[in-house]
C-alpha cells in the first residue's frame, strides 16, 4: 500500500533524503535561491496493467499528447529477450488533452480515449517455437517504446515491432511475410521473431491518426528507431527523418560486461546497417486530398557495412518463417556493424550519427560517425562510410547531438554540439563525457576542435591514421576541476576511476549546457563510498568559455544514485501570438506564448545504490537564471521506492514546458513492486518567478 504525507513510513523517508533536499542545486553565490515549482496531482493515464516507456509532446495550440505502450490482453503472451522474461503483448496508445476554460487535464476525464496506433498485439505473422518447447505458436505483434515528435500539428510516433505482415514494400498490396527469428540458445533454444519499424503520424495534433505504415520488412532485425521534423507554420509544409539499425543475424546478447543483458542494439554482428528515410509533409492543399499531406520516401542502406554473405553459421540461428534454419549464403554479413543511430534535421539538410565496431585488427571497441545529406537524397546505393568525429584510438559509444538553425545561433553562430562516452576499455569500462561544436555550419568541417578532413573512411590504415583534434572533455575530474585546471583538455583516461553515462543537453542561441550523472569511482560504488550525481556545464558561445562543472542534485545518502536525468529548456515563442519574441511588445497577444531562455527545468529519477538496484522516485528543479541556481528539488513522483518502505517505484520521466517556462507537464512510469503491475502518470506544475 502507498505511504502518504502524514504516515510514519512516509516522514521517515522525507528523513532520510533531508541531507539531500537541504542541499539545494544552486551555484553557491548569494543570489536568492529560485522559487521551487510547485506540483498538481497525479493523474493515471494508461487504461491496462503493464504501461511502458510514456512520451508526452506538446502542439503550438497547447495539445499535450501522450503515447506509450500498454498490453490490452494478459493472456496474449511474448517472451522478452532483453528482460529475459514472459509477459504480455503490448501496443502502441496514443492520448491527448488541450487545456482550456473546461478541461485542466489534470484530471483524468480531460484526456481523450486512448486511441490504438499499432493495432498488432492480436495479430500474428510469425509462427515459432518461443517457449523452446518444440512447439511452434502464433507470436503476438509485440512493440518495443514508442518515439514521438511534434513538429507543428504534425505528430510522427514509430516504434519497431513483432508484426510484420508485408515481405514486399514496393510491390502493391500485402505481399507474403518474408520475416525471420533468432533462436537463443542462452534462452532454452526460445525462437524470437525479428522486428520491423512502423510509423503513424497525425496532421491535425493528435485529433485524428492515420493508419500506421510498415517501413521494413522483419526480413533483418530492426531496433533503435528515431525521428526527426520541422515544419513552417507560414507554407504549411514540413520535412520528417527517420533512422533505425538493421541486424542480418538478429539481436545479440550482451557479453555480461556492461549494466544490461543486451537485445537492445548496441551489440551487432557484421553487416548491420542504419537505415533512413524520409517524408515531405504539405496541409496547404485541398483537406480532401489527404494523401498529399505525408509522403513517405522509399527506405534506404544509409551505411556501407554489408559486403556478402556469411562463409558459415557461427552462434545463434536464424530461422524462416517454415521453422528451418536459412543457409548462411542467405544471410548477409560484413566485417563491422553499426548500431544507435541519432536523426536530426538542419532545414533541409538531414543530420546522423551512430556508433560502429571496428573491425579486425583496429584498436578494441568503437568508432562514432557523423554524416549529413539533403533530406530527400540520401546516398546512393549501400550508403557511405559516415565521418569518424571520436579518437580512433579509443572506445566512443553513445552518441547524441543538439541543432539550431543558423538564425537561432546568431552571431556566436553555434548550431551543433554533438556528444559521447569515450573511453579506453569495452563494455561495462569507465568513460568520460567528450564534445564537439558545431560553429557556422552542421558539417563535419564545422566541428570544433576539428576533425580530420579524411574522416569519411571505411579504411581501417586510414581510419588508424586519422589526426583528430582532441574533443572537448565535458566531464574529466568533474567533482574537483579548477579554474585553472578544468579538464577540458584531459585525456579520458587522465582519471581512469571515474565515469560519466546519461548526458544530457540543451541548446539556445549562443547558450549550451550539457549534463551527465558522475561517479568519481566506479569501482568504489560497490561499497556505496560514492554514487551517481547529475552535473551541468555551460559554455557561452559569445565569450567561447566553459563554466566549470557543477553537482546540480548533491545527493549526499550514497545509498542513492541518480538515474534517467532530464535536463530541459523553452521552445521557440509562437509566430502568431509572439511574433518578436518580447512579451512586452505592442503586437505580443499572449505573453505566454514568448520563450525565456533562461528558465531550465531538472527531473531525474532515483535508484539503490546496489547491482540491479531498484527503482526509488522522481524528482524536479528548476532555475530562472540561465541554470546559475537551481530550486530546491521537489518530489514529482508519489511513489518513493522500497528503500523508504514504500511499495511503488516511478522511474524514466518525459518533460514539456510552455514557451515562458512558467508551465511544465510530465509524465512517467510507476510500477506496484507487490504485483508488477505498471500504470503511466501525468503531472503537470508550475513555477513562479521571484
Amino acid at each position: 500500500m502507498k505511504e502518504r504525507p502524514g504516515s510514519s513510513v512516509f516522514i521517515a523517508a522525507l528523513l532520510a533524503l533531508v541531507p539531500f533536499l537541504l542541499s539545494g542545486c544552486g551555484g553557491g553565490n548569494d543570489v536568492p535561491e529560485p522559487s521551487a515549482p510547485t506540483v498538481a496531482a497525479q493523474v493515471e493515464v494508461s487504461d491496462h496493467e503493464d504501461a511502458d516507456k510514456p512520451k508526452i509532446q506538446r502542439a503550438p495550440d497547447g495539445t499535450l499528447i501522450v503515447v506509450y505502450g500498454d498490453a490490452p490482453d494478459a493472456a496474449r503472451r511474448v517472451y522478452d529477450v532483453k528482460a529475459a522474461k514472459e509477459r504480455p503483448a503490448r501496443d502502441i496508445y496514443a492520448k491527448s488533452c488541450k487545456p482550456d476554460a473546461v478541461r485542466t487535464c489534470d484530471r483524468a476525464r480531460d484526456w481523450s480515449a486512448a486511441v490504438n496506433l499499432s493495432r498488432s498485439s492480436a495479430r500474428s505473422s510469425m509462427r515459432a517455437d518461443w517457449r523452446g518447447d518444440g512447439v511452434a505458436r502464433d507470436y503476438a505483434g509485440d512493440i518495443d517504446k514508442p518515439n514521438i515528435k511534434a513538429s507543428g500539428p504534425v505528430l510522427v510516433v514509430t516504434w519497431v515491432g513483432k508484426y510484420c505482415p508485408d515481405g514486399d514494400l514496393v510491390t502493391a498490396g500485402v505481399q507474403p511475410p518474408v520475416q525471420r527469428a533468432t533462436e537463443y540458445l542462452e534462452r532454452g533454444g526460445r525462437v524470437i521473431p525479428f522486428s520491423c519499424v512502423w510509423v503513424a503520424r497525425s496532421v491535425d495534433a493528435g485529433q485524428t491518426w492515420a493508419p500506421a505504415v510498415q517501413l521494413s520488412t522483419g526480413e533483418r532485425d530492426a531496433i533503435q528507431d528515431a525521428n526527426a521534423g520541422n515544419y513552417s507554420p507560414d507554407t504549411k509544409q514540413g520535412r520528417v527523418a527517420i533512422t533505425w539499425q538493421e541486424d542480418p543475424q538478429g539481436l545479440l546478447l550482451g557479453e555480461a560486461e556492461g549494466p544490461g543483458d543486451g537485445a537492445a542494439g548496441s551489440n551487432t554482428s557484421g553487416g548491420s546497417d542504419i537505415w533512413y528515410v524520409s517524408a515531405t509533409v504539405n496541409l496547404s492543399n485541398n483537406p480532401a486530398t489527404v494523401e498529399d499531406d505525408f509522403v513517405l520516401a522509399q527506405p534506404v542502406r544509409l551505411t556501407d557495412n554489408r559486403s556478402g554473405f556469411l562463409a558459415m553459421v557461427e552462434g545463434q540461428r536464424v530461422i524462416d518463417a517454415a521453422g528451418a534454419a536459412v543457409p548462411a549464403n542467405q544471410i548477409e554479413a560484413g566485417t563491422v556493424g553499426a548500431s544507435r543511430a541519432n536523426v536530426g534535421l538542419d532545414g533541409g539538410t538531414a543530420i546522423v550519427a551512430y556508433e560502429e565496431k571496428k573491425g579486425a585488427g583496429e584498436a578494441e571497441g568503437k568508432y562514432v560517425r557523423y554524416v549529413t545529406f539533403p533530406r530527400g537524397d540520401p546516398p546512393a546505393g549501400a550508403g557511405r562510410a559516415g565521418c569518424i568525429i571520436s579518437d580512433p584510438a579509443k572506445n566512443a559509444r553513445r552518441v547524441r547531438f543538439l541543432t539550431q538553425s543558423a538564425t537561432d545561433a546568431g552571431t556566436a553562430g553555434l548550431q551543433l554540439a554533438i556528444f559521447w562516452r569515450e573511453g579506453v576499455g569495452g563494455q561495462g569500462a569507465t568513460a568520460d563525457i567528450v564534445l564537439r561544436r558545431g560553429k557556422g555550419g552542421t558539417g563535419a568541417a564545422n566541428l570544433v576542435p576539428a576533425v580530420d578532413a579524411r574522416c569519411a573512411t571505411s579504411d581501417p590504415a586510414v581510419a588508424a591514421a586519422l589526426r583528430n583534434a582532441r574533443a572537448e572533455n565535458m566531464s574529466s575530474r568533474a567533482s574537483v576541476a579548477t579554474v585553472a585546471d578544468d579538464g577540458l583538455r584531459d585525456d579520458t583516461q587522465a582519471n581512469a576511476a571515474e565515469n560519466a553515462i546519461a548526458h544530457r543537453g540543451v541548446l539556445r542561441g549562443p547558450d549550451l549546457w550539457i549534463g551527465y550523472t558522475y561517479t568519481k569511482s566506479l569501482a568504489r560504488m560497490a561499497t556505496q563510498e560514492t554514487n551517481y550525481n547529475f552535473f551541468i556545464r555551460k559554455f557561452d558561445a559569445a565569450t567561447r568559455r566553459w563554466e566549470l562543472p557543477r553537482n546540480v542534485t548533491r545527493i549526499t545518502d550514497r545509498r542513492i544514485n541518480v538515474r534517467e536525468p532530464r535536463i530541459l529548456g523553452t521552445p521557440k515563442s509562437s509566430p502568431a501570438a509572439c511574433p518578436t519574441g518580447a512579451p512586452d511588445d505592442p503586437s505580443t497577444t499572449d505573453p505566454a506564448q514568448c520563450q525565456d531562455t533562461n528558465v531550465l527545468y531538472l527531473a531525474w529519477g532515483t535508484q539503490e545504490n546496489v547491482v540491479a538496484g531498484g527503482d526509488l522516485g522522481l524528482f524536479i528543479a528548476a532555475s530562472t537564471d540561465g541554470g546559475a541556481n537551481f530550486s530546491a528539488p521537489v518530489r514529482l513522483s508519489a511513489a518513493a521506492g522500497a528503500l523508504f518502505d514504500d511499495d511503488e517505484s516511478a522511474y524514466e520521466t518525459q518533460l514539456v514546458a510552455r514557451p515562458d517556462g512558467l508551465r511544465f507537464w510530465s509524465v512517467f512510469s510507476e510500477r506496484v513492486l507487490a504485483s508488477g503491475r505498471t500504470a503511466v502518470i501525468y503531472r503537470s506544475g508550475r513555477l513562479e518567478k521571484n
